[in-house]
């Protein structure tokens, strides 16, 4: 079940990820799918997501804080695909992500995606070498990816999503 508190708040102190709008905890789009919304929490490494009244996507660290609903109340079909279901009015279909432990890192080129939050998404250390980078990413919970800048010596550590405080 959900109200107007929203139950499933991942997404409550991000206003956009590069060009998708986040707001009142939920990313919106008359294209919606399961697909889609997975993908999109999975960026943020959340455990689960929602989908809302046909349109709307949550990501969240949990859920059920309003109560269950009968799964006979998720009746409305996706806009982005009429053969999934996309929740129903103020309920959300939930669904788990699971995601491998991180055994390798891959080195990249700096992605152009811009992260728009009122909470910092990055923290800095001091290191040598990129691996100085890594087994602390490695050993947080909360980071995602590492920018090692070799002429400053240090280490942005990246994250994309909060758990509840």
């Amino acid at each position: 079940m959900d109200n107007s508190t929203r139950d499933m708040r991942g997404l409550s102190r991000i206003r956009s990820v590069g060009e998708i709008s986040v707001s009142d905890s939920k990313v919106s789009s008359d294209n919606m799918t399961q697909e889609f919304c997975s993908g999109f929490c999975a960026l943020g490494g959340f455990p689960y997501f929602g989908l809302q009244y046909a349109r709307a996507c949550y990501c969240s660290w949990d859920f059920g804080s309003v109560g269950p609903a009968k799964e006979s109340d998720c009746n409305i079909t996706c806009n982005g695909n009429s053969s999934q279901i996309c929740g129903g009015f103020w309920r959300n279909s939930v669904f788990a992500l699971t995601y491998p432990k991180r055994s390798c890192f891959k080195q990249s080129q700096m992605p152009n995606l811009n992260v728009s939050s009122t909470l910092p998404t990055s923290w800095s250390l001091a290191a040598q070498t990129a691996l100085d980078c890594l087994i602390p990413c490695e050993a947080s919970a909360d980071c995602q990816a590492v920018i090692f800048s070799g002429q400053q010596r240090l280490c942005h550590l990246l994250r994309f999503a909060y758990p509840p405080a």
